[in-house]
């Protein structure tokens, strides 16, 4: 049976695995990667077959980002609600734990996205189980059921010891005893606010170690062969996407068959994602970090070394039209500022290597 005791044990014997060195990344793949724990608090809508009021709980979660886009974490949870179905005073304490996924389907990843300190949107799913116990004057109860949850959150990283949390989620309670009020399942509501804290130092950005002082100084070597290509995003992604489309495959199979007709071996490959100035800064950042990580993909499934790729993000920065300039031209609404602005909305790639005979 799922008892307190159980999630206790669960969250002691992952602790041990927050212990660990800090991992090292470039800039363009930096993520915090840290293990973390995250008590919060919580409020619950609950099944009107519970006969209950809402109630208010609390928790703890342990985690761990397993890449820029996953989080693994497990969950444990009280909760009270007052309740009439053993008599005016009776009451639910219940205690849940599940094992969650988190999906940040936007990414985390690029330094500059965790110096800004942007909201990080996340899709979340997990199973469990839940003692649903009451007392009241008529007696008490209780019973261990299956759930199973899903839905929506946002982590905000205010520092590097410390994170926001918020997530609403429903809640699946199958009930299958029909222990609760005889019913069937219930359907619940979670809405959680939460400090998340890493543990241990977190990760550092690769420094190159300067070359030792030549005693006399050679003459700068030719600069390597370099080839530049420049991607519209109008065509490449649907408008305010980051997914590539038929016609952006093609564009970005264009640019590899250059690449291998002209005899030309790539040694690194800096794929760098623009937007227009429309939304906000934090916004456009994610997106164009999004859209360079998409051709990057491509690249890597159509044969490119994913080693040599490397990707950044600029957002509405060097702007090859500004807002203003379309302004004077007469671009007054926003389909107009859209079409003015397309310059501005690009993916540059810079190939260096060399030229083969």
């Amino acid at each position: 049976m799922f008892d307190r005791r159980s999630l206790v044990a669960c969250c002691v014997l992952a602790l041990p695995c927050a212990t660990g060195l800090a991992q090292s990344y470039t800039a363009e793949q930096y993520f915090d990667n840290r293990w973390y724990i995250t008590p919060f608090g919580v409020y619950v809508n609950p099944d009107g077959g519970r006969l209950a009021d809402d109630g208010w709980g609390g928790g703890l979660a342990i985690g761990k980002p397993i890449s820029p886009y996953w989080n693994l974490e497990l969950r444990g949870q009280y909760e009270e609600m007052d309740s009439t179905w053993l008599g005016p005073d009776s009451k639910y304490k219940n205690w849940s734990g599940t094992f969650d996924a988190q999906w940040f389907f936007l990414g985390r990843q690029g330094l500059r996205a965790w110096q800004l300190g942007s909201v990080q949107p996340y899709l979340v799913g997990g199973i469990g189980a839940i003692q649903d116990k009451i007392s009241g004057q008529a007696g008490s109860d209780s019973k261990t059921s299956f759930i199973a949850n899903a839905g929506v959150g946002i982590v905000w990283p205010f520092s590097s010891w410390g994170r926001l949390v918020a997530d609403a989620r429903y809640r699946y309670d199958d009930n299958a005893d029909r222990f609760v009020n005889n019913q069937g399942q219930l359907d619940e509501w979670m809405f959680t606010v939460g400090l998340q804290i890493p543990l241990g130092a977190p990760p550092t950005v690769a420094q190159a170690a300067p070359p030792p002082a030549p005693m006399v100084a050679p003459p700068p070597p030719p600069p390597p062969p370099m080839r530049n290509f420049q991607l519209s995003s109008d065509g490449t992604f649907v408008f305010d996407k980051a997914v590539l489309t038929p016609a952006g495959r093609t564009k970005v199979d264009e640019m590899l068959q250059e690449l291998k007709t002209s005899n030309f071996r790539p040694r690194s490959i800096m794929v760098v994602g623009y937007t227009d100035p429309l939304g906000s800064t934090e916004y456009n950042q994610r997106l164009s970090v999004a859209r360079a990580n998409a051709v990057r993909d491509y690249m890597v499934q159509q044969g490119v070394p994913a080693g040599v790729i490397q990707t950044e993000g600029r957002g509405e920065t060097d702007l090859k039209i500004t807002e203003a300039d379309c302004r004077s031209q007469g671009a007054r609404s926003r389909s107009a500022l859209i079409a003015c602005l397309q310059p501005d909305r690009r993916v540059e790639i810079r190939a260096t290597g060399e030229q083969v005979q």
